[in-house]
């Protein structure tokens, strides 16, 4: 335990961790009388066998298989809730020989809040929460440049690399149609419009809606049925995380050999 002194009410000490992780150590400091710390409460379990990323794998006790998805891969503890300690005060006895540190008095989870800032929002950047979100934005962008580089490349013979060669030297257009707008309109549209869109989502504070906001974005009304929800949902980041490999194949194949994904499958063995 290392020790280190307080002079007032203001001050604490910090003492390292007895069971050391790779999640992140923060300190707060409290005042009340000692206790013995509080156990952990227990992880949940879910009946059945649980489905992990990598046969005999060991989810992590914060992964414990209630998110849509949720095959317990973590192995840097990124998603490792912050645990906050709280110590007795420090012995300040001028008369005794040694002054000892003050104990750990409770350990404490904050939770995650949402709060309606135009761009962070969460309140703790590595929470669960967020990370699902992101994984899943990350996912349906990539879904869609995935589709968007295969179909490009096979309608045009342009690949995706090098669709922004060809609007330089020949002008925007789409899917080799002519656009009404010159490439600087076009970038000032996106960033206005994605920035719009970007402010009203994080406007919203509801956790589930800003993953699933519905309405418009459910135009079939997939997912008004309880039971197929929970399926759709996994089918989802199923593919999300499927398309995120293969965008990174993509890049991957582009800057070794400078092939789009088309014409790379097709020389292959030549």
């Amino acid at each position: 335990m290392a020790a280190a002194a307080a002079s007032s009410y203001f001050f604490g000490t910090r003492i390292a961790d007895p069971k050391p992780s790779l999640g992140r150590f923060q300190a707060r400091f409290g005042f009340k009388a000692k206790k013995s710390p509080p156990g952990k409460p227990a992880p949940k379990r879910l009946d059945g066998k649980r489905l992990v990323w990598f046969p005999g794998a060991v989810p992590p006790e914060w992964l414990d298989g209630t998110m849509v998805g949720d095959r317990g891969f973590d192995p840097f503890g990124l998603g490792k809730p912050a645990e906050y300690l709280q110590y007795d005060l420090d012995s300040l006895d001028q008369n005794l020989a040694k002054n000892l540190a003050g104990d750990v008095i409770g350990v404490r989870v904050e939770p995650t809040d949402v709060k309606p800032t135009p761009f962070q929002p969460y309140s703790e950047v590595f929470g669960l929460q967020r990370f699902r979100e992101c994984e899943l934005i990350h996912g349906r962008w990539a879904m869609l440049g995935t589709l968007g580089a295969i179909a490009v490349e096979a309608l045009t013979g342009v690949a995706w690399q090098d669709a922004g060669k060809v609007e330089l030297v020949e002008g925007s257009s789409y899917l080799g149609l002519p656009l009404p707008f010159s490439l600087t309109t076009l970038i000032w549209i996106e960033a206005i419009v994605i920035g719009y869109i970007e402010i009203q989502r994080n406007a919203e504070l509801d956790p589930e809606k800003r993953l699933y906001p519905g309405g418009y974005f459910d135009p079939l009304g997939l997912a008004s049925d309880p039971e197929k929800k929970e399926d759709l949902q996994l089918a989802e980041i199923k593919h999300a995380r499927l398309a995120m490999v293969g965008f990174l194949i993509f890049g991957l194949e582009a800057a070794f050999t400078g092939k789009g994904p088309i014409a790379f499958v097709a020389t292959f063995n030549k």
